[in-house]
């Protein structure tokens, strides 16, 4: 799995052609990621990426603008005065821009396909309560049923306060894989669940279906989250 550095932009042999090949062989194996449904966290590295540059990009813009302008004339079609940069990109800007230039549509249409995957896998996700559901459903367990073998894995999740991006959050535990059946099925396994763990006498449970076999942590579990976080008024 190629990885696109934090600072990629500036690490590194400071040259277009270079860092074009070097974006060029990530987003070629994001798009292989793609392809198998592992949509994360490849998604949200796409967007702190593309953030960046348009950071970097508005930026630049805003301290250029600051700089005084010299006045050339006035647009008698307009009536609007003319004005001259008084500073001038140096090469190593000039350079900046190219690859910012370049960076910028190719990162937003990496986001626009991993976000229309994301909502393909979401439309085949089916998520319902295992049992009576508790008052208090901000904490409990997720099951997700495994395609095409009788297996279920167990996650503990809890709703938390605020992210980095002062949103509501969903955080998650992987507890254990299990075997279900006619003699053991996720009613029972709720049961156990509770047995095991005093803390959570009642707890709420949900059983997570998918239509196809998408990789679990890559597309189920953060498909699964922004799901509950729908149910729960939240998101």
């Amino acid at each position: 799995m190629t990885d696109l550095q934090k600072n990629w932009l500036t690490e590194g042999i400071f040259d277009f052609e270079y860092k074009k090949y070097v974006l060029m062989a990530y987003l070629q194996d994001i798009d292989n990621q793609f392809t198998q449904n592992r949509l994360f966290p490849h998604l949200k590295n796409l967007k702190f990426h593309f953030d960046s540059c348009i950071s970097i990009k508005t930026k630049k813009k805003q301290i250029k603008t600051a700089f005084p302008k010299n006045l050339t004339g006035i647009d008698v079609a307009t009536w609007k005065l003319r004005y001259e940069e008084t500073v001038q990109d140096d090469p190593y800007l000039d350079e900046l821009n190219y690859i910012l230039d370049f960076a910028i549509p190719r990162f937003s249409r990496s986001i626009d396909e991993g976000m229309e995957r994301f909502s393909e896998v979401e439309e085949n996700v089916k998520i319902s309560p295992v049992g009576i559901m508790p008052l208090w459903a901000e904490e409990g367990y997720l099951l997700f049923l495994h395609t095409f073998q009788p297996v279920v894995s167990v996650f503990e999740y809890q709703l938390a306060l605020y992210d980095e991006m002062r949103e509501r959050y969903m955080k998650t535990q992987y507890k254990e894989t299990v075997r279900i059946g006619l003699g053991s099925t996720v009613s029972q396994l709720k049961v156990e669940l509770t047995r095991r763990n005093k803390s959570l006498p009642n707890p709420a449970t949900y059983v997570v279906e998918s239509k196809y076999d998408y990789p679990l942590h890559e597309a189920l579990l953060p498909v699964a989250k922004k799901l509950m976080l729908k149910q729960m008024n939240v998101a």
